[in-house]
């Protein structure tokens, strides 16, 4: 739990992130537009030298910055769920319903 609240603890004005809203730091590793939502592929420093980097996708309207920038932004946490299907329990051979949730980001414009 200390881990968490070092985390917390190491942003400046902590009252500037309202609940659901993450800081994302890291280097930009592409960008692309889809259905006229820019998508930026971030990926963040790996925690420690035994752990992967994470790569994350920034939903924003316009361009973040230019591939290998690092940056600081301030985004929306949200999600949905996807259409649930049935798998069989390979151990048991029980059959239950999956329904996958999908995280998503989106950034908050400070103009």
């Amino acid at each position: 739990m200390a881990a968490a609240e070092n985390v917390v603890t190491g942003i400046k004005d902590k009252s500037s992130l309202a609940p659901m809203q993450v800081l994302v730091r890291g280097r930009i590793e592409s960008s692309s537009v889809h259905e006229g939502t820019r998508e930026t592929k971030i990926m963040t420093p790996a925690v420690d030298e035994f752990s992967r980097p994470q790569l994350l996708e920034i939903r924003s309207k316009s361009r973040i910055g230019e591939k290998g920038e690092m940056v600081t932004v301030k985004c929306q946490l949200g999600g949905y769920q996807r259409k649930a299907f049935t798998v069989k329990d390979k151990a048991t051979g029980e059959m239950r319903t999956v329904v996958p949730v999908e995280h998503t980001l989106d950034l908050i414009d400070e103009n």
